[in-house]
């Protein structure tokens, strides 16, 4: 997550260098997106059938392997925006796998009071990554004789070192099931239980609308900072890191203190997001940015945990990688409508677009409120206290 955070810098740096444009920022990501959208499934179905550190070790190769790549590429005076963009594709890829491994492996260690904890400790780790990360990232591109091509090396190390500490680690076992199916089958089964089980499925849509609306600022920072503050973008580490401080504050928080009613604090700060964005877009300085972006970081953190959280303890562990999913295809679209953003955002500026977005996560609050209602007064049906047996497809009672 250290080397995510840096990317988050290194990679809308290159893309606005090379092009000067918001929509160059958002077309890189635009392979990313398209590549989790369409994969995540098989990554989290994958994850319920094989070895966890086996995925997380070939995936996390990969994904250093490209870093070096990009670096070699910078350095030699190769990098385009198009090779660029294809290198995000392959990142995409491996990070369909990654992800929902990753987070299913929480799952299955950890369940009770545990789980929530174990959730708020990985979100921490991410926020806290997310400062270090963009302020390593920004120094080292601030650096003549370092650049981004030093970053992405830095980037490639991270991984090298992630390998070789899986390596040390216990093998995680396939999780056992009863008859032997295809990868396409078990996509099929995961969809219908998400499908017909109304708490997941409005979960997921909720979480889906919210990073589509809420999360998709990121893409506007390089832009928004040059344009409408008259910052250079290599500050956006500082802006990054703001966001990041509020999701450790909030997130130590939420461990600390169990909320009572998770799903309605998740619309809270659903809720809150989308008032912090607009702040952010009509902030008349720098400060101010910070300042706002740390509300960002409190509101978007606070929610995605209580997400993940509220998933996970209404979820059938026997489904933990495909649930996880939901969440990378989210992420995924949300690349893609990267690039439409920045071609809006060059057409009426940045802040505009900030304020459109921020108009778009309350009506999604507003119709997650509605549709929630029996979730906000419901208890979760706890299914790690019994013994989960997986049903046959097609029955009554997978229905």
């Amino acid at each position: 997550m250290l080397a995510f955070g840096m990317m988050q810098v290194a990679q809308g740096v290159v893309a606005f260098d090379l092009t000067g444009k918001n929509s160059a920022v958002g077309f890189v990501f635009l392979g990313q997106g398209i590549s989790m959208l369409v994969l995540s499934p098989v990554g989290g179905a994958l994850s319920d059938r094989i070895s966890k550190k086996r995925l997380l070790t070939g995936a996390q190769f990969a994904i250093g392997s490209v870093f070096a790549l990009i670096a070699v590429a910078i350095v030699m005076g190769w990098i385009t925006i198009y090779l660029l963009a294809g290198a995000t594709l392959i990142l995409g890829v491996m990070y369909a796998v990654m992800g929902p491994t990753r987070q299913a492996w929480v799952g299955d260690l950890l369940e009770g009071p545990a789980l929530a904890h174990g959730v708020a400790l990985q979100q921490l780790m991410m926020n806290a990554t997310r400062i270090v990360g963009p302020l390593l990232a920004g120094a080292l591109i601030a650096a003549n004789s370092i650049g981004t091509a030093g970053a992405y090396f830095t980037m490639a190390a991270l991984f090298g070192g992630v390998v070789l500490i899986l390596a040390m680690m216990e093998p995680s076992p396939p999780r056992p099931r009863a008859q032997a199916s295809s990868v396409r089958a078990d996509l099929t089964e995961g969809f219908e239980y998400i499908w017909h089980t109304p708490d997941i499925r409005l979960l997921a849509l909720v979480f889906v609308g919210i990073v589509l609306s809420g999360f998709s600022y990121q893409t506007l920072m390089p832009g928004y900072l040059e344009n409408a503050l008259d910052h250079p973008a290599s500050h956006l580490g500082l802006l990054f890191g703001s966001v990041a401080v509020g999701g450790i504050l909030v997130t130590l928080v939420l461990a600390a203190r169990q909320p009572s009613n998770p799903p309605l604090l998740m619309l809270g700060f659903g809720a809150a997001l989308a008032g912090s964005l607009a702040v952010l877009a009509m902030a008349p300085s720098f400060l101010l940015a910070l300042g706002a972006g740390a509300m960002v970081g409190v509101c978007s953190s606070g929610f995605q945990m209580l997400n993940n959280v509220t998933l996970m303890e209404r979820s059938d562990p026997l489904y933990f990688g495909r649930v996880m999913a939901v969440s990378m295809m989210a992420f995924g679209v949300n690349s893609i409508v990267a690039y439409p953003v920045g071609i809006v955002a060059d057409q009426v500026g940045e802040r505009a677009t900030l304020l459109g977005l921020a108009v778009l996560c309350m009506a999604v609050v507003a119709v997650g409120l509605l549709a929630l209602r029996g979730i906000i007064t419901t208890e979760p049906a706890h299914p790690h206290a019994t013994e989960a047996v997986p049903l046959a497809r097609g029955s009554s009672e997978n229905r």
